[in-house]
């Protein structure tokens, strides 16, 4: 097993490393912090000076590629037995032999370890940030705590990590933290718990196999199926209340995007209701891309592109 990254060509060893790291999964850290720069800056994009346009740049690089990438090998790692009998990873390079354990372990370290040296360079507090991130992808994959398999704090540990943690560290890069809107922090919040429980719904069975003790489990499936659907219904109804108080939007913004709001909770409902494999992954999917929408409105209105009558 330790030879078989030696005996593969960079370009397979690239590819199988890059598909083993989920990029599409690295949305759930980099959504919140672009969402926490981009309120701060007012604006799409980075336009200069330059200094913001690099820290903009080596942030999105320390929450994406590299921690989101080690946090997912990290995890693979740790969870090699369940993996097997999972639909979802049981294809994987690591799961049929392609990588080894080891070299999947040591590139989750150097990712770690890079994501926390590009952080340096934005500032301290954002590297402060970073490693608070790194130890809840430590704590939460690996024994003795492995809090993946304590449920309630399996959630929580996304909620800080991806919801929270990341939307001040895409603020801090422009403004200081005693600034941030923190009413907002709900949206990140509820928006990481709609994501995260159709993961443990999927997870389901091979988690019960191998005696995996996640919310889902826990709780049952149906009962992870309401969760979900009520932090989706939270999360709009928290916009909605941002939009009554003229809190970030006015009013008007919600007479524009309501079809949008109930459009995402009944495909939420709709996609997850059969509390199977496909559903989960289409309830991911699809309100990935309405609450991207969504949320893209709002940056666009906040920054004062998106101009209503």
């Amino acid at each position: 097993m330790n030879d078989i990254v030696a005996s593969l060509s960079p370009i397979k060893t690239f590819r199988y490393f890059f598909r083993q790291m989920a990029p599409l999964f690295w949305g759930v850290s980099i959504m919140p912090f672009y969402i926490g720069w981009s309120l701060a800056a007012r604006k799409i994009y980075p336009t200069g000076p330059s200094t913001e346009i690099i820290f903009f740049i080596l942030g999105l690089l320390a929450v994406g590629p590299f921690l989101g990438g080690a946090t997912i090998l990290y995890n693979d790692y740790y969870d090699r037995s369940t993996d097997k009998h999972s639909r979802r990873k049981k294809n994987l390079p690591l799961m049929i032999g392609l990588l080894s354990p080891e070299s999947v372990h040591r590139l989750a370290i150097a990712l770690f370890v890079i994501a926390f040296i590009l952080s340096l360079f934005v500032s301290l507090l954002f590297a402060l940030f970073i490693s608070i991130c790194i130890l809840l992808s430590l704590i939460y994959s690996a024994p003795p705590l492995r809090l993946k398999e304590r449920s309630g704090l399996d959630l929580l540990t996304n909620v800080l990590g991806s919801g929270i943690i990341c939307s001040f560290a895409g603020w801090i890069i422009v403004k200081p933290i005693a600034e941030f809107p923190f009413f907002w922090i709900l949206v990140p919040i509820l928006g990481v718990g709609a994501i995260y429980m159709p993961t443990t719904i999927i997870d389901y069975d091979p988690d019960v196999k191998e005696g995996v003790k996640t919310i889902a489990t826990y709780l049952g499936k149906k009962n992870a199926f309401y969760l979900g659907i009520t932090f989706v219904i939270l999360v709009n109804c928290v916009i909605i209340a941002m939009a009554i108080s003229n809190y970030i939007i006015s009013p008007k913004f919600i007479l524009f995007t309501w079809p949008l709001v109930v459009i995402e909770i009944i495909t939420y409902w709709y996609c997850l209701r059969n509390l199977d494999f496909k559903g989960g992954y289409y309830a991911i999917l699809t309100f990935s891309i309405l609450a991207g929408i969504g949320n893209g409105l709002i940056l666009f209105y906040h920054a004062g592109i998106l101009i209503l009558p």
